[in-house]
């Protein structure tokens, strides 16, 4: 089966492009400002290299968040809209885990940490075994201190919060932040679609009213509703 990955949860998002579980074709873009001008050329690119038609992608799979809120979105409305198009099935993965995956499992806890803005950081903890990841913590939007509370065992980070709390993270944690862990050379859409392909048969659906976005915690939007309706 040829399937199509796609991640925007973060300032660098990615396409790939599956087929038998096999990886044929990926790309890496730039967020910045906003993917809507560059993510249908990516899709479109992915496809092109691979000499493939969008026409015979048996599926789709999209990371839901946590991440970036606009990210998000836009990848949402550019999954529906090729849903829609194509009338082909989807599966939908957890960004914190699709970053776990793609990197080497060893004798350590993975955390994935992506940036929250507001001196806060997406993540989540997972523990390799027999193969897979086990989670030892649901999503959190939490402080890089408060993360810290919660590692007591040598633990692989990943992720964009790194680049803004990673020294941080590394001069707290010492012995337990590890460092140049192996990586396996793929992009989080690429892990992604990996991850819904252990089980298609269970994870492609047609339902879109299922499609939702993992936010974690409210958007700036509805933060401000709120506040709104409280002075009504």
């Amino acid at each position: 089966m040829k399937i199509l990955g796609i991640d925007t949860s973060s300032s660098l998002g990615s396409v790939a492009l599956l087929d038998n579980d096999q990886l044929v074709s990926e790309s890496i873009l730039d967020g910045s400002p906003a993917y809507s001008d560059k993510l249908l050329a990516e899709v479109d690119g992915t496809l092109n290299r691979a000499g493939i038609k969008l026409k015979d992608i048996d599926g789709f799979v999209i990371t839901t968040g946590p991440g970036s809120f606009t990210g998000l979105r836009v990848g949402m409305s550019l999954l529906k809209g090729l849903i829609l198009a194509t009338e082909k099935p989807f599966a939908s993965v957890n960004t914190l885990e699709a970053y776990a995956e793609t990197i080497e499992s060893g004798p350590y806890s993975i955390c994935p940490v992506l940036d929250a803005r507001k001196k806060e950081v997406y993540t989540a903890l997972f523990r390799p075994q027999s193969n897979q990841l086990i989670r030892e913590t649901g999503d959190q939007a939490i402080s890089p201190e408060g993360l810290c509370e919660q590692i007591n065992q040598p633990t692989a980070f990943v992720g964009n919060g790194l680049e803004v709390y990673g020294e941080f993270l590394k001069s707290r944690l010492k012995e337990n932040f590890i460092q140049n862990v192996p990586n396996k050379n793929r992009t989080v859409a690429a892990s992604a679609a990996l991850i819904a392909s252990r089980d298609l048969a269970k994870n492609l659906h047609y339902d879109l009213d299922s499609l939702t976005i993992n936010y974690v915690r409210p958007s700036e939007a509805e933060l401000n509703y709120t506040v709104s309706k409280k002075g009504d």
